[in-house]
């Protein structure tokens, strides 16, 4: 028996439970049982209740909820923003996060203009060669980036970063424009822009990108795209609580 067995017990319509009817749902022995209640109540996923016994969700879980909750809350919103931007430009959109020196595709929001390449949900690649992904390692230290980073440093496409050197000339010119570029370099005939956001009370990080042909997409069009998701990210920026974007946005409206 696992101490997930006993975390299932608890429902919205069994909040709380006495040692024996834990005991009566996992058909386990008392000896193990207590053992998991004990450990459960260590690390604050199961708490008692000091007058009645009962046995209760503890404030771990509710922490762990309310992350969660938040979690799936910002994706939707970043979502319904992302698909707005794609509409308008007619480019495919996408939602990622980081995983060590990789980022994962969450959502894919396609666009009305023919791009024959695509990234699913769930696919995986280098950070470091996608504007989002560049966009979310701009976002941290600079010791965790390298930390982050293949060692030793990938051979990639000509238009890549080269180096590690090379790699963070990029972040320091995304740190200060708060947009990021990519070129032919995680898959060729593909370039994007991206951004990254930060949820101001969960630390939550996604990366946004809108991606588009490399050899049919004039710069007026490149320059629209920058501009639509800049305008995303401050709006978004003052939904979730992301200091950089709300500043900003403050900063473009104070006068010269």
């Amino acid at each position: 028996m696992s101490a997930v067995a006993i975390l299932g017990c608890f429902s919205q319509a069994k909040p709380e439970l006495s040692f024996g009817e834990i005991v009566a749902a996992t058909g386990k022995p008392k000896s193990s049982v207590s053992r998991l209640l004990s450990a459960l109540q260590g690390c604050k996923l199961i708490e008692q209740d000091p007058h009645t016994r009962r046995f209760r969700p503890g404030l771990l879980t509710f922490e762990l909820g309310r992350l969660y909750r938040a979690h799936d809350d910002m994706i939707g919103l970043v979502e319904g923003h992302l698909r707005q931007v794609c509409e308008h430009t007619g480019h495919t959109g996408y939602i990622a996060i980081l995983d060590g020196s990789e980022q994962v595709v969450l959502r894919m929001v396609p666009g009305s203009n023919p791009l024959r390449v695509v990234s699913p949900p769930g696919q995986r690649g280098l950070a470091l060669l996608t504007s989002n992904g560049r966009a979310m390692l701009a976002r941290l230290p600079d010791a965790e980036i390298r930390a982050r980073m293949p060692d030793p440093f990938p051979q990639l496409a000509a238009n890549a970063p080269q180096s590690f050197e090379a790699l963070m000339a990029r972040i320091r010119d995304i740190r200060r424009t708060l947009n990021s570029a990519s070129e032919n370099e995680a898959i060729d005939g593909v370039a994007s822009q991206g951004i990254a956001l930060a949820h101001g009370e969960t630390g939550e990080m996604v990366g946004l990108a809108i991606s588009y042909s490399s050899q049919a997409t004039p710069d007026t069009e490149r320059a629209l795209v920058g501009k639509a998701l800049r305008e995303m990210g401050q709006r978004l920026g003052s939904l979730v609580g992301d200091r950089l974007w709300k500043n900003c946005a403050l900063a473009e409206r104070l006068p010269a």
